[in-house]
Formats: structure tokens, C-alpha cells, sequence
């Protein structure tokens, strides 16, 4: 009887060592994948709360925050792949007719506002109206861009467009946030920023809102949402002012993320981090330029302006101002667009060349060291608004072309009036920025001969070869021809000199390690990566996770 019992246990000891050994090998030759799960809540430190939210009333310069708040609320009937091309959201397909000037759009059926009530072709219609209306204040890009676009509402899920004449990256201007025209119809344009509705809006967007006061904004998620629920349960976002103090906040887990721009913020970008924070640090649409007023002497020179081109060292400035933290630019189009190409080079630095340009334009050195023609002495005057990083850019400036022998005297203003200085063309040089250039390489507004009197072409560049590219660029929708197009248009850009581009600041979006799914990951070196407005660090937030839960793929062998 003993001995039958010491085998039951011998054999229950060789079976159980059995099993062991099968599941050793199970764990070795499946590993457990993680998989996102519902549930968590993030919070991100931001420098104030926002102005506005509802996407037509907030001031995408003034007011970046309410335009990434505005983002997660409302959706367009485009929206930007990984690529940075469009792709559908809102509209489930389009055709295109007439050589680009018809687009038909097909609109989700399954879409609903916030409130329940179903997204239909009326929406879409009543904005796009809204932005028509003469009474609409918002921002003026707007009723350029679709002030004379035509609509017809084929049914409620078809949309027909019809354009003046073909342009190539209307999918993109599709990207605008659609408003409810059950909510809004009833009320004049002039009283949204004082409705209910400005403080509690209602969009389609992954998130809605949850609470809103002086210090602290919450989003939950959308539950209904066409695209599927996020997985992060809420969004919460906090007023603290310092980029320093925020970071200390974010190291000690108090919150989870903050974003800055590497021209305000330039340590954010190197400083070493602990392993439980994350950094994303990429080029935003934008770009500050140094714009001549060509309708003055002597900036209506070409050699002028070339001898200004060469007599800049763009590396010194930038190494000297913002600690390299920014990338350098040399032409209107960013090197993440599609339409770059690196065979557009702009002056090297050689102050004896610009020194003998000088000369041969009669701008000799007297002997007080300073450039005169004559009794005219060549002084400058450079205006530039109060941020600090730009005063700290334009005194460099003044400094390297004092060294050449021309006086450079600065004009630090206020924004408003720098901007009303540059729309009145009240100025020599201006030290400005362009922000939400986009996902589209188009720079017909800022630098089109017709733009130069009443547009925003300040500098006010007049030219027919240029104006050929940039028709070009924007009424083909062959992307080879467009490729074409701006590469003679930087070509002929460079030549003539009319402004000197000097940086794309960056955007640096550092969280936490626990926030994943973020995205913006390179496909290939090749790929350039950029955030298409300060609100872009959210293009993926409905695919955001923290929760995660493990799980074994695989069989026995």
C-alpha cells in the first residue's frame, strides 16, 4: 500500500514537472503583447486657459490653446494622414470634376453631434455660410479662402463644390471644423462669443466637454464617437505659467505632458530627462522671416538686397539666439512639404562679397566706419515685436551688418502695431513670423503679385515668372507639375531676395512614458515629420492609451 502511494506521488511530481516544462516553453515561444484598454486620465500643463474654444471664434495667433481644444471637439470633413495628406473624417469619399473645379462629397451616415442629433449635408452648408456672411469677424483667411466657393446640397449626405478655377489643396481647406446648424442657425454670428454655445459647445470631435473654469479645463471622452471611443477617459488640461515650473511638475508626476515652442522655450529641447518622461521635438507650419519693403530705396534694389544676403551669417544667429533649437530655413517652403527641394541655395555667408556689392552700389565706408553714398548715410531701421527671442534675433542682425558698415536701428513693437505696420507698408525691415501655413505647400497669398497692395504680401514682391510658378503650384492637380512649379518658384524666390527666411521654430511635446500611442514615429529617414499647427500633437489622441492589458498570441508547437 506504501509503496502504491509513492508512486501516485512520483507520478504526480513528473507530471506537474511535465507541465511546468510545457508552459516554460509557451512563455518563451509566445510573448505577451501589450493591448490598449479603456480608462485613464491625463493632464497637461498649459501657459493660460484658453480665450475661446469653438474653432470659428478663436484667433489661431493669439489664442493657439482654444484652437488645439477647439480640435478635439469638432471634426472637419478632412482630416491629415500620417503622410500629412488628407484623408476622409467627416466626408466619406469625394470625386472630382471638371479638371478641379467640381468636388462631390460623400458624407458619413453615421455620424452624431454631441447632444444625439445626426450629422447631415446642413452642417456642413451652414458653416461654410456662416464664413460667407459679410457679418463674419473670425479669422479673415477664412473668407478668402471660401468666399467664392459655391454650394449645393445634393441630399443630406452629398455636398457639391464648385470653384472659380481649379485648386489643387482644396481637400486640405476640407480640414475645417464643421459647426451644428441645429444650435447655431437662430443666432447671428455676432452673438456666438457670448452664447451658451461658446462656453459649452457641441461638436462631433472624439472628446466633449466636461468642465471649464479659471484654472482648469476637462474633456471626456465621446462614447458615440464615428471613429470609436478614445481609449483615455478624460483630458484635463492646467494654468501653469513657467515652462520650468511645468516641467518640474511633469518630472514629479504631478502631470503628464507639456508643449512649447522651442523659440520661447529652447532648454526644453536638450535638457536630459528621466526615463519615465518622453520628448517629441518637431517642426511646426511656421516661420519667422525678415521682410524688405521693396517700394523703398534702397531695398528696391536686387543687389541690394543680395548684398544684405551675404553679409548675414544665418548659423552664428541662430547657434547664438536660440541655442541651435530651431531649424534653419532658406526659402518660403518648409522642408517637411512635399514640394521642397534641396537644390534651392540660398547666399553663403561671405561678408566680402557683400562688402564689394557694397561699394560697386556706391555705399563706400567713411571713416567713422559707417556706409555712406555721398551725405547719405545707410541706416536702417529694423522693427520686430516684444517677444524676447525676436529682439535678441534682431540685435544680432544689427550687429553683423554693423560690422559691415551700415547702422541698423531697432523698433520694438507691440503686435498689434508691428502687424499694422506691415499691412500699411509702413516699414523698411520687419522681423515677423507666418504661423498655420499648413499641410500644403501653396504660398500664393503671401507672395503673388496681386497679394502686394492689399494681401499679405508685405514685402510687396512683384514679379511674372514668380507669379507663373505660384498659379502653377495651386490650379494643377498633377503632383509632378506642382514639384515643378515651386521648384522654379524657389529658384526665382532666391534670386530675388525680396525677405530673407531664417527659422522654423519647433514644437517640443514632452509626457509622460505611461502616455503611449502618440504617434509621429518616421516610417523611413526619408520621411519628414511636422506638427500642421500647435493643435497637431493631437491628430492621434483617440488612439492614446495608458491602460494596457496583457495577452499571449501564438500555439504549442
Amino acid at each position: 500500500m506504501i509503496r502504491r502511494i509513492r508512486w501516485q506521488i512520483l507520478i504526480a511530481a513528473l507530471t506537474m514537472l511535465v507541465v511546468a516544462v510545457l508552459l516554460g516553453e509557451l512563455a518563451l515561444s509566445t510573448p505577451a503583447v501589450s493591448q490598449p484598454r479603456m480608462g485613464g486620465a491625463y493632464l497637461e500643463a498649459i501657459p493660460r486657459m484658453p480665450e475661446a474654444i469653438v474653432p470659428l471664434l478663436t484667433d489661431p495667433i493669439t489664442d493657439p490653446q482654444g484652437r488645439s481644444i477647439g480640435a478635439m471637439l469638432f471634426d472637419g470633413l478632412t482630416r491629415l494622414n500620417s503622410e500629412n495628406l488628407p484623408e476622409p473624417a467627416l466626408a466619406a469619399s469625394w470625386e472630382i470634376e471638371q479638371n478641379g473645379e467640381v468636388y462631390l462629397l460623400y458624407l458619413r451616415r453615421d455620424v452624431l453631434w454631441h447632444d444625439g442629433t445626426p450629422f447631415t449635408a446642413n452642417d456642413a452648408i451652414f458653416t461654410i455660410r456662416v464664413i460667407q456672411d459679410p457679418a463674419f469677424t473670425g479669422d479673415p483667411a477664412l473668407r478668402g479662402l471660401w468666399g467664392n466657393v459655391l454650394i449645393d446640397k445634393i441630399d443630406d449626405y452629398t455636398i457639391r463644390f464648385t470653384l472659380e478655377g481649379a485648386y489643387a489643396p482644396f481637400l486640405d481647406a476640407l480640414r475645417l471644423p464643421i459647426m451644428p446648424e441645429h444650435l447655431l442657425r437662430d443666432l447671428p454670428f455676432s452673438e456666438w462669443a457670448t452664447s451658451d454655445f461658446a462656453r459649452t459647445p457641441i461638436g462631433t470631435g472624439p472628446y466633449r466637454l466636461q468642465t471649464w473654469t479659471d484654472e482648469q479645463l476637462e474633456l471626456e471622452a465621446n462614447p458615440d464617437h464615428y471613429n470609436g471611443r478614445p481609449f483615455v477617459d478624460t483630458l484635463a488640461f492646467r494654468v501653469i505659467a513657467s515652462p520650468n515650473a511645468a516641467f518640474s511638475e511633469l518630472v514629479n508626476d504631478e502631470v503628464q505632458a507639456v508643449a512649447v515652442s522651442s523659440a520661447t522655450a529652447p532648454r526644453l529641447a536638450q535638457i536630459a530627462l528621466p526615463t519615465t518622461v518622453e520628448r517629441t521635438v518637431l517642426p511646426l507650419d511656421e516661420y519667422v522671416v525678415l521682410s524688405f519693403n521693396l517700394r523703398r530705396a534702397p531695398f528696391n534694389s536686387t543687389s541690394f538686397r543680395q548684398a544684405l544676403a551675404y553679409g548675414l551669417d544665418k548659423d552664428t544667429l541662430l547657434q547664438q539666439v536660440y541655442g541651435g533649437q530651431v531649424s534653419r530655413l532658406d526659402t518660403p517652403i518648409l522642408p517637411q512639404w512635399w514640394a521642397y527641394t534641396a537644390d534651392a541655395l540660398w547666399y553663403p555667408f561671405v561678408p566680402e562679397q557683400a562688402a564689394a556689392m557694397l561699394d560697386d552700389q556706391g555705399w563706400r565706408v567713411s571713416d567713422d566706419g559707417l556706409r555712406r553714398k555721398g551725405n547719405e548715410l545707410l541706416r536702417l531701421t529694423l522693427a520686430t515685436d516684444t517677444e524676447p527671442g525676436r529682439i535678441a534675433a534682431a540685435r544680432e542682425i544689427a550687429q553683423q551688418w554693423g560690422a559691415l558698415g551700415i547702422q541698423v536701428e531697432l523698433a520694438e513693437l507691440e503686435p498689434t502695431e508691428l502687424l499694422e505696420r506691415l499691412r500699411t507698408h509702413d516699414f523698411m525691415l520687419a522681423l515677423h513670423g507666418w504661423v498655420r501655413l499648413g499641410a500644403d505647400p501653396d504660398s500664393f497669398e503671401l507672395w503673388h503679385s496681386s497679394q502686394a497692395e492689399t494681401g499679405l504680401n508685405y514685402a510687396g514682391l512683384q514679379d511674372e515668372q514668380l507669379d507663373t510658378a505660384l498659379v502653377t503650384g495651386r490650379a494643377t492637380a498633377n503632383l509632378s507639375e506642382r514639384r515643378s512649379a515651386y521648384a522654379a518658384f524657389q529658384q526665382r524666390w532666391i534670386e530675388l531676395a525680396p525677405a530673407i527666411t531664417l527659422y522654423q521654430p519647433n514644437m517640443i511635446f514632452v509626457r509622460s512614458s505611461a502616455i503611449s500611442g502618440v504617434g509621429f514615429v518616421p516610417r523611413s529617414p526619408a520621411q519628414r515629420l511636422m506638427f500642421v499647427g500647435r493643435e497637431d500633437r493631437y491628430r492621434n489622441v483617440p488612439r492614446w492609451y495608458i491602460n494596457t492589458t496583457r495577452e499571449i498570441r501564438g500555439t504549442l508547437r
